[in-house]
């Protein structure tokens, strides 16, 4: 299957494809810790959510300086490219929320495909109401300033016992977030495009009421 751009591509695999595929893929190839633990309290806003794109990732900590709190996200969100997701963590626990309304605003013009945050977000019937895919620990009111700032991104951060590094491909739906290594994705993506087809066929089968013995011997999946 071929697409005319990234973006075809992206966008397809968050219609039909499931974080489920990815990570039974990724199994297969050896990649067996690429799924950021369930552990890790990061869910959907809204359980329709889906999201995949290039991470973008911005790391926060604690500050108490109120002058130009925002100079770094700034910087961040402007040089955005098409395409990108925000992945956004803590050097440690934060109580702040750290990703609102206003900044998915931002990221939608700029054409960002989401956000995941390790963290809280703030406003979060206005990201709901307004569709924009946010993953996140659940909702805080705190505001970060004097309290929280960005102090570096695009930089390789750790969620869940997974390392992204901006540029990797990351997918997050209801199941979970998959992070896609470099070396391997344009392998991933096609394996995970034929699975996709494969589940359909299975899918299809049992729901005719062929036996599942006979379905997993055709297939040799479930």
């Amino acid at each position: 299957m071929e697409f005319p751009t990234e973006q075809d591509l992206l966008q397809y695999l968050e219609q039909h494809a499931y974080a489920a595929a990815f990570s039974d893929i990724l199994d297969e190839m050896g990649y067996r810790s690429q799924a950021v633990s369930p552990d890790t309290p990061i869910r959907p806003l809204c359980d329709t959510f889906v999201s995949m794109g290039r991470a973008v990732t911005l790391l926060n900590a604690p500050d108490t300086n109120e002058e130009e709190p925002y100079e770094l996200v700034i910087k961040c969100i402007d040089a955005l490219s098409p395409g990108s997701i925000l992945v956004t963590t803590g050097e440690e626990h934060l109580t702040t929320g750290i990703m609102g309304e206003l900044t998915a605003t931002a990221l939608r013009v700029k054409k960002c495909r989401g956000a995941i945050v390790n963290g809280y977000t703030r406003d979060s019937r206005k990201l709901i109401n307004m569709g924009y895919p946010t993953f996140a620990w659940g909702s805080s009111p705190i505001d970060t300033t004097g309290r929280v700032r960005v102090v570096d991104y695009n930089i390789p951060i750790t969620i869940g016992g997974v390392i992204i590094t901006p540029g990797d491909l990351v997918f997050a739906d209801l199941d979970g977030i998959m992070v896609i290594p470099r070396a391997a994705e344009k392998e991933v993506i096609d394996k995970v495009l034929d699975r996709i087809g494969t589940e359909n066929a299975v899918r299809r089968e049992l729901a005719e009421g062929k036996a599942m013995s006979e379905v997993w011997s055709r297939y040799r999946v479930l």
